[in-house]
C-alpha cells in the first residue's frame, strides 16, 4: 500500500473506493495514525464522516485501526469537514480525521487528518511519516484496544453559528445542501433559526448526490439554486460542496458571484466589525480584493495556493480571516479553520445590516477583469516558469508558489499543478482588451517551451 497508489497527496488522502482505498486500507491507516499520535500514551480520536454510501464502513474499519492501536474513538456519524474539526478542536480531543472526499465525485473517499486545535497534517508535516509507517506495519500484537462511543454534535455547533447570527433585517435565503454532508446541520439551523427565512434544497444526506455534482463549481451545479433564488425572489444563495468546507453564492439576481469577491466582501465586512485586522488571500485572487481591504484600513497579505499556505500565513499575521479562490474561507476565531456555514452567517450580517442587495456589495469589487484560472498541459513546469520568468520583464515579481508579475494595467500568476504536468495561469487587468491581449502574450510566451501548452479539462 504504498505512494504507488498516490493516495498520499499534498493535504490529504484521497482515491476510488474499492480499489486501493478501501476497509483494510482505512483499518490499517488507523493503526498507522495511531502510532503516528503516540505509541504508548492513550488518546481520544474524533471521527466523523461525510454522506457517501461508502463512508460509514471506511470509518468503521478507521477506528478499528485506531482502537487497535490503543487510542479511545468518538465517532460524530454524519457530518461537514468543517463541523468535524471545530468539535474536535472545542472539545480537547487529540486528534480528529474526517472521512470524506470533499467535493469530488461519489465514487471517491478519503481522509483528512487534524491534530491538536484542527491543525491540519500534510505532507510537510506528517503525511509522509504516517505513509511510511502504514507501509511498515507489523502483526497486530496483544495491546489493550481503546474504547468506542458515539457523540451528536450537531446542536453544540450550530449554537456557536447562530450566537454569531445578528441580522437587523429578514431576509430571504437558499441553502443548496447538494444531499451532503453538512444535511443534519442545516436541519437544525432551519429549526433552531427563526430570524431568516430559509429555504433548503437536497438537504437529505445522500451519497448518490442524485440532484448535482458534490462540486459546486461543476458546469451546471447551481442552476437549481439560481432558479430557486429567483423564484422566490430570495436576497441571496449558497450551495456548499460534498463535506461543507467549500461555499459558493449567487447574488439575488441568481448570478454567482467570484470567489475572490467574496473574500474581498466578508474580509472587509470583518475589518469594519472588528476596526482592524489582517486578511490572507491566495495569489490568484483579483488586484480589487488587497485594495478593497487596505481602503478599510486592514492588511492584505498575499500567498500561495493552498490549506498550508493560508494556514500558515494567518498564524504568522494572526489573521481575522483568509480565502481561496476555491471558494475556502477561513476564520481566525474559528483555529484557523475553512468553514462555508459561518461564511454564510457572516453575509447574512452583512446584507441585513447594509440594506443593498448583494449585487451592489459586490459590485465596486468587480472593477477588473480576470480570465479566471486557465490549465495548460506543458512538459516541464519549473522549466516553464523559468522561461516565464526570464521572458517577462519590467514588471514587479513574487516567487510565491510559483511565479507572479504585477504591472500598473495587468498582472498574472503562474504555478504548477501538484499532480500532472500543467500549469495554472491566472490574468488580471484594468479592462476586458488588455486582459484578452495579455493572456494571448502570456501563453504564446509559454508555447516558446518545446511542446505547445494546450488547454486542459482538469480543475
Amino acid at each position: 500500500m504504498g505512494s504507488g497508489n498516490k493516495l498520499f497527496g499534498a493535504y490529504d488522502i484521497r482515491g476510488t473506493y474499492g480499489q486501493a482505498l478501501n476497509e483494510d486500507f482505512a483499518f490499517k491507516l488507523g493503526r498507522a495514525f495511531g502510532r503516528f499520535l503516540s505509541p504508548i500514551e492513550r488518546l481520544r480520536v474524533l471521527v466523523g464522516h461525510d454522506s457517501r454510501t461508502h463512508s460509514p464502513k471506511l470509518a468503521e474499519a478507521l477506528t478499528a485501526g485506531l482502537t487497535t492501536a490503543g487510542h479511545d474513538v468518538v465517532n460524530l456519524s454524519v457530518a461537514s469537514t468543517p463541523m468535524i474539526a471545530w468539535f474536535g478542536a472545542t472539545n480537547g480531543f487529540d486528534a480528529t480525521i474526517s472521512v470524506t472526499a470533499s467535493h469530488l465525485g461519489k465514487e471517491h473517499n478519503g481522509f483528512k487528518l487534524y491534530t491538536g486545535k484542527a491543525n491540519p497534517i500534510g505532507a510537510g508535516n506528517g503525511l509522509k511519516e504516517i505513509e511510511q509507517i502504514l507501509n511498515s506495519l507489523e502483526p497486530v500484537n496483544g495491546k489493550k484496544p481503546g474504547s468506542v462511543s458515539q457523540v451528536n454534535g450537531v446542536q453544540q455547533y450550530i449554537e456557536f453559528l447562530t450566537s454569531l447570527l445578528a441580522p437587523q433585517r429578514r431576509l430571504k435565503v437558499a441553502i443548496d445542501v447538494g444531499h451532503g454532508a453538512a444535511a443534519p446541520e442545516v436541519i437544525e439551523l432551519l429549526r433552531t433559526c427563526t430570524s431568516v427565512d430559509f429555504i433548503a434544497l437536497a438537504c437529505t444526506a445522500d451519497g448518490e448526490f442524485p440532484t448535482r455534482s458534490p462540486n459546486p463549481l461543476d458546469e451546471g451545479a447551481l442552476a437549481a439554486l439560481s432558479n430557486t433564488v429567483i423564484e422566490q425572489k430570495c436576497d441571496f444563495g449558497v450551495a456548499f460542496d460534498g463535506d461543507a468546507d467549500r461555499a459558493i453564492f449567487v447574488d439575488e439576481k441568481g448570478v454567482m458571484i467570484g470567489t475572490d469577491l467574496m473574500i474581498g466582501l466578508v474580509g472587509a465586512h470583518l475589518i469594519e466589525n472588528k476596526g482592524k485586522g489582517t486578511v490572507v488571500f491566495d495569489l490568484r485572487a483579483s488586484r480589487s480584493v488587497g485594495e478593497h481591504i487596505e481602503s478599510l484600513g486592514g492588511k492584505a497579505v498575499r500567498t500561495g495556493v493552498g490549506t498550508m499556505f493560508i494556514k500558515n500565513n494567518m498564524q504568522e499575521h494572526k489573521a481575522l480571516f483568509a480565502g481561496e479562490l476555491s471558494g475556502h474561507y477561513y476564520y481566525g476565531d474559528m483555529y484557523d479553520s475553512d468553514n462555508a456555514m459561518r461564511t454564510l452567517i457572516e453575509v447574512i450580517n452583512l446584507v441585513s445590516r447594509k440594506g443593498h442587495p448583494l449585487s451592489a456589495h459586490i459590485e465596486p469589487l468587480s472593477r477588473y477583469s480576470s480570465s479566471g484560472e486557465i490549465n495548460l498541459r506543458v512538459a516541464g513546469i519549473e522549466q516553464v516558469l523559468r522561461h516565464l520568468d526570464e521572458a517577462i520583464t519590467g514588471g514587479a515579481k513574487e516567487h510565491i508558489d510559483g511565479l507572479s508579475v504585477n504591472f500598473p494595467q495587468w498582472w498574472f500568476a503562474a504555478r504548477g499543478s501538484q499532480t500532472e504536468p500543467v500549469l495554472r495561469l491566472t490574468v488580471g487587468a484594468v479592462n476586458r482588451e488588455i486582459l484578452e491581449e495579455q493572456t494571448k502574450h502570456l501563453i504564446g510566451v509559454i508555447n516558446q517551451v518545446k511542446v505547445p501548452a494546450v488547454t486542459s479539462d482538469c480543475n
